[in-house]
């Protein structure tokens, strides 16, 4: 209880300073009421879906992408809109404070209050206004650009026989957040135009339920490789995040899951290897279940993976927590060339020009957080993600699909 009059407290406090500066900034009677309804008609509009939802015992998880999510997306970006203007008038009105209590005491004057300036509140209201354009294209248009990453990597022991070899990565589909058909089927055909030899799906299919893929698995399905598809779990895959009724209903989703990637054609490998042949030589893929630094599932046995792999063996390992490869992997006792993770999702915001800046909130919780990265002669790559999760949208930071060529050196 005490937590909602907080939440109440501060969101009336941030409403009313943003409309003062607001009223600063413009003395047009018409903008402020057209502020006024628009705020009416965002907030309105989210409460009344969230009632909806509470009120008709619908399950969050399920309705969240298709009914709840871009009301929830206006919500949040209008109020860090106002949030954006109380920070520049906050830090004003400590400067009109201090300089009127020196007028009291100094100048003697029976005015001695300072007045807010208008010119600050217009700097607030354009600074503020800056990043809506961005957010909405992201809801909108961004969340489905699929972009193509293109990668060459060398190795000095890699098998002559798949010197060329090419790999399609692809991570974090969270097939609950889709709700395009005709951009899913693009990107699938975009997919299988790189005519690549291999498809790894690194984790997180679904946001949490099984039945999320229902709707997909038909196209999902035609995802097309040479020499096969193959997927691990991710930390959503598991159900962990829905509270269910009965312990049954979470082992009947998670095999349900299995079973559907399946019926995709997707190899599950759940802390399982498998050789890719050609001719004599061949390479090895190591597919781990999730294993996640703070707090995340930890289930991951990278040793049991390997069991019965020879050393000099090329290995390829697919773990959807790049924490994993920083934390474990690239110390291990084994040699592993490449690793392929998701995770992240690079945020979903960013901005990425390459040569001149790449930079992302997620840095801060993650060390290799979107690309490629190498260390002690391993490659790792972080698939920014398929699909999305939480914010609607993608700002900066395209859905990707990573094309990995290997070449022998």
């Amino acid at each position: 209880m005490l937590r909602w009059v907080s939440f109440t407290i501060v969101f009336l406090v941030v409403e009313i300073y943003a409309f003062q500066g607001l009223k600063t900034a413009s003395k047009n009677r018409w903008f402020l009421k057209s502020y006024v309804i628009f705020n009416l008609f965002v907030y309105l509009n989210f409460f009344y879906r969230v009632f909806d939802i509470y009120i008709n015992d619908l399950n969050y998880s399920d309705q969240f992408y298709n009914y709840l999510s871009i009301p929830f997306a206006l919500f949040f970006t209008f109020f860090c809109f106002k949030l954006t203007i109380v920070f520049f008038l906050f830090f004003e009105d400590v400067l009109r404070i201090l300089f009127s209590v020196y007028k009291f005491f100094f100048n003697r004057s029976t005015s001695f209050l300072v007045k807010r300036r208008s010119f600050i509140s217009k700097i607030a209201l354009f600074i503020a206004s800056i990043p809506i354009p961005f957010v909405f294209y992201g809801i909108f248009k961004g969340r489905y650009n699929y972009k193509i990453y293109e990668y060459d990597l060398k190795f000095d022991d890699l098998p002559i026989e798949f010197d060329g070899y090419k790999i399609t990565h692809i991570s974090d589909i969270h097939s609950g957040s889709l709700n395009n058909i005709e951009n899913v089927q693009y990107a699938v055909e975009l997919i299988n135009k790189q005519n690549s030899n291999l498809l790894l799906f690194t984790g997180d299919i679904v946001n949490n339920k099984a039945n999320e893929l229902d709707k997909w698995k038909t196209i999902f399905s035609k995802i097309e490789a040479s020499d096969g598809k193959f997927s691990v779990l991710g930390n959503h895959d598991y159900g962990d995040y829905v509270n269910w009724e009965f312990k049954y209903q979470k082992s009947e989703n998670f095999e349900k899951l299995l079973k559907i990637q399946k019926e995709i054609g997707f190899k599950l490998l759940m802390n399982q290897n498998i050789k890719i042949s050609r001719g004599l030589n061949s390479i090895s893929i190591i597919g781990v279940e999730n294993w996640g630094k703070g707090g995340f599932k930890k289930k991951g046995d990278i040793d049991k993976a390997c069991e019965g792999l020879e050393n000099d063996t090329f290995k390829i390992v697919m773990s959807h927590d790049p924490s994993h490869w920083d934390e474990i992997l690239k110390n291990h006792k084994t040699h592993f060339h490449l690793t392929l993770s998701g995770h992240t999702h690079g945020m979903q915001f960013g901005i990425e020009i390459p040569g001149w800046i790449k930079w992302s909130p997620a840095k801060w919780a993650y060390k290799q957080w979107a690309g490629l990265y190498f260390e002690k002669k391993q490659f790792l790559n972080v698939n920014r993600g398929f699909g999305v999760l939480g914010f609607p949208g993608r700002v900066g930071i395209p859905p990707e699909i990573s094309v990995l060529t290997l070449r022998k050196i």
